[in-house]
């Protein structure tokens, strides 16, 4: 009887008649992408009137895979017939039976919400819900409540077609990934820099993962983390790239001979910045994204980041800058990605007992010059 997937969005409908139909098709692209990958087969997908409609007899494998589409604010399961009366009539009356037999109710409190979304239907919405609601009561046992209901029917007339549903699941929003252009995030296997990912994916951004590389154990994380991720990054191409610094070991060893060990993490996260923003220039991409929480660890204070924001005249950006610990892990447990990055990876041998907490510029560019021979880059200066 499910045979159609109602998709809604949010921030697309206020955005300029040009622009929402841009965002429409990115959007009904990244929808067929997600079934297609999933293995779902589909009739048709299309925008109309404010709604994209997926055309499906996989009802239930389409909405699991849809509510991981950036840019989708709610979905609902629907039967879509001929806006005849009688079928919708009797429609209404069998969703509403199978939804009794589903949550075990005896006597359900409902109640019907029906909108014209094209008016060429007979009656008003309000007629419509009225008559729906009569006939259920008529019919099965039943109470209205317009406000503690059970089980509410909700009814979408467009274009000569009636869209009865019973449910409308949240998605989570945002815009759709390819309307904001590219990003490069270096990801590790914490709990912060997925998360970092996912938010950037909410907001439109396809995002180039870099990893560089620490370790096998570390590597194996990081490709099970990125893999989790790729469930929501509908409407990307990027690959895992992997990065084997070639400094490190000069950078840590002239540390210690120069009893600066304490620097080793400042000088790391720079190196890697300056990598990240070679490849962002390669790709097109317009910034790079980090996991730093201000003040979590020492590396995240705002001296540090200041000294590790210099190696890129791209934007850094830091999704993750204003949220404590609770809300970061909250969101990686919702999103999947806790379990694998709390997963074993070794102790990473190069960072030192005591890292710096509040550096100096003055101090990093005489030990960058020292170990390199030369000044650090700094924003704005090539």
């Amino acid at each position: 009887m499910l045979n159609a997937v109602i998709v809604r969005y949010g921030e697309i409908g206020t955005k300029s008649p040009k622009t929402r139909r841009w965002f429409e098709s990115v959007l009904t692209n990244n929808i067929k992408e997600a079934l297609l990958s999933e293995g779902i087969e589909y009739k048709k997908v299309f925008a109309s009137h404010g709604r994209i409609l997926v055309k499906t007899n996989k009802v239930k494998e389409s909405i699991e895979s849809l509510k991981r589409v950036f840019g989708i604010v709610s979905l609902s399961s629907a039967a879509e017939v001929d806006a005849e009366l009688e079928k919708i009539y009797k429609t209404s009356l069998k969703l509403f039976r199978r939804k009794i037999r589903l949550l075990g109710l005896e006597e359900p409190k409902f109640r019907v919400s029906a909108r014209r979304i094209t008016k060429e239907f007979p009656l008003t919405s309000q007629e419509l819900a009225a008559r729906i609601g009569d006939y259920i009561l008529s019919n099965e046992k039943c109470k209205v409540d317009l406000k503690n209901y059970d089980i509410e029917v909700g009814i979408e007339l467009m274009e000569g077609k009636a869209y009865i549903y019973m449910d409308k699941l949240p998605g989570f929003g945002g815009l759709p990934i390819g309307t904001q252009g590219k990003v490069v995030i270096l990801l590790s296997g914490g709990i912060e820099s997925p998360v970092a990912a996912f938010l950037m994916m909410k907001r439109g951004c396809e995002v180039i993962p870099v990893h560089i590389y620490s370790g096998e154990n570390t590597l194996e994380k990081v490709r099970k983390i990125w893999n989790q991720l790729k469930k929501y990054h509908y409407g990307g191409k990027s690959d895992l790239i992997v990065i084997k610094p070639q400094e490190r070991e000069k950078v840590i060893k002239t540390l210690k001979g120069l009893r600066k060990e304490n620097y080793t993490c400042v000088f790391c996260k720079y190196m890697m910045v300056k990598k990240a923003d070679e490849i962002a220039k390669e790709f097109g991409a317009k910034g790079i994204v980090m996991g730093d929480s201000l003040g979590q660890v020492a590396s995240q204070t705002l001296e540090n980041m200041y000294m590790v924001s210099q190696a890129s005249d791209l934007p850094i950006y830091r999704p993750l800058v204003g949220m404590d610990e609770e809300e970061i892990v909250a969101i990686a447990k919702t999103i999947g990605t806790f379990e694998l990055s709390t997963l074993p990876e070794g102790e990473i041998p190069f960072i030192p007992k005591y890292p710096v907490i509040r550096g100096s510029w003055e101090e990093f560019r005489k030990l960058y010059k020292v170990i390199f021979g030369e000044e650090p880059r700094k924003r704005g200066c090539q």
